[in-house]
């Protein structure tokens, strides 16, 4: 069964698994959250340093949740939020 997770772009499977298991089930649940800290609660989840560009996509799924799923021109891919 599909995460509503996934309706966030670059959120895949995988990445929906990473933000279930650290308490992030719904794109409500996002609204307001520091990606930054998302990035740490999940490297300590994963009990190693999580590749950054992860970091990159939880900026962009905050941003998502926060705007009611609206995205910035040009910002709508995972590489668009590096800084």
């Amino acid at each position: 069964m599909r995460s509503e997770l996934e309706q966030i772009p670059g959120i895949g499977p995988d990445m929906a698994r990473h933000l279930m298991d650290i308490g992030y089930t719904t794109i409500a649940s996002l609204k307001g959250q520091d990606p930054e800290e998302i990035y740490l609660r999940d490297c300590a989840h994963q009990r190693h340093e999580v590749d950054r560009c992860v970091l990159y996509v939880y900026r962009l799924a905050v941003h998502y949740a926060d705007n009611d799923g609206i995205l910035p021109e040009g910002k709508a891919d995972w590489w668009n939020w590096k800084g």
